[in-house]
């Protein structure tokens, strides 16, 4: 990375830091761009080319913790698909538990907030997609076979189920903790899915 693109990396992670710290301070609905700009010490013009909208802002760490894809294609080729994805899963885990990230709250203001919650959804379809082609490029299939998008839908429901139950955990349990035993579980879970039914009189 260069000098510059360092520079930029930078500025960007202030914007977000500041952001996040008046969301939780003000709300979201009554923080306005232009204070953000203020306090991280940047133009608006800056600002609004980083971030085009405030929603961008509070979604920027979630963009990492969806990035399914480029975790898959870092696990060794050679490595079971199936077992590939459990590790993809506990490294997102590892990622929400991080302090210094602080994903809960970030997600509690989300959860409180009709805009970034509807575009978290967006970055969420758009991260199963993206990990159908990765999958398929794992198996050597096209990115249209059945297989990889299932495959994937299903890695994302299961990334959703444990989202839930890390959320639900009284006392609270670290989401890499949730994950390990949600995998385990699955590991002897009697699952179906659906097949075509008999043709009679064939």
């Amino acid at each position: 990375m260069s000098l510059r693109q360092k520079k930029a990396a930078q500025t960007r992670q202030r914007m977000v830091d500041v952001a996040v710290a008046l969301f939780e301070r003000n709300g979201y609905e009554a923080t306005k761009m232009e204070t953000i700009a203020e306090k991280a010490e940047v133009g608006t013009t800056t600002l609004y080319r980083y971030f085009p909208t405030k929603e961008l802002l509070l979604l920027e760490q979630f963009a990492d913790v969806l990035d399914l894809s480029t975790r898959l294609r870092d696990r060794p080729a050679a490595e079971p698909l199936a077992i590939a994805l459990g590790e993809v899963l506990l490294d997102v885990g590892r990622t929400v538990d991080d302090p210094k990230r602080n994903i809960a709250s970030l997600r509690s203001l989300i959860d409180n907030s009709p805009g970034p919650r509807a575009k978290l959804w967006d970055y969420f379809l758009q991260a199963r997609d993206r990990l159908t082609v990765a999958i398929a490029e794992r198996e050597g299939v096209p990115a249209t076979d059945l297989g990889a998008r299932v495959t994937a839908a299903m890695t994302l429901e299961l990334l959703q189920l444990i989202d839930v139950t890390h959320a639900q955990s009284d006392p609270p349990v670290p989401h890499a903790a949730v994950t390990a035993s949600m995998l385990q579980q699955l590991s002897q879970a009697d699952i179906h899915l659906p097949v075509a039914p008999a043709l009679v009189g064939r």
